[in-house]
């Protein structure tokens, strides 16, 4: 699959996305470090429209979910796991940030 069609599939998952799960990957996407600036921007637009549909997270929920999100893929606060919109909204930010390990040079492909 090429870093095209990968980030065509994360935009597809994003606009699927409740708007507060929405909220949820916006706060955690700055945690996906390595993932291309283009990607990031695209994944950001689209959940931001996504998220728009409703009132967003309080100051105090996104700065605790992006905080912890720094040890993604496996830390997160215990209150943020009782979420029922936050295993999408992580399952979202994991496979971007799958996809792009498989877009980095070292793993032999090319880069999206």
């Amino acid at each position: 699959m090429s870093g095209t069609e990968r980030l065509a599939r994360l935009r597809a998952d994003a606009a699927a996305l409740s708007p507060r799960a929405a909220h949820i990957a916006l706060a955690l996407l700055p945690a996906v470090e390595h993932l291309p600036d283009a990607w990031k921007a695209a994944l950001r637009k689209t959940l931001a429209h996504r998220a728009s549909a409703t009132a967003p997270l309080s100051p105090v929920e996104f700065d605790a979910i992006r905080v912890t999100a720094a040890s993604l893929p496996d830390a997160y606060p215990e209150w943020v796991v009782t979420d029922p919109e936050h295993p999408k909204a992580r399952e979202l930010i994991v496979n971007a940030w799958q996809a792009a390990q498989h877009a980095r040079p070292d793993h032999g492909q090319r880069r999206a």
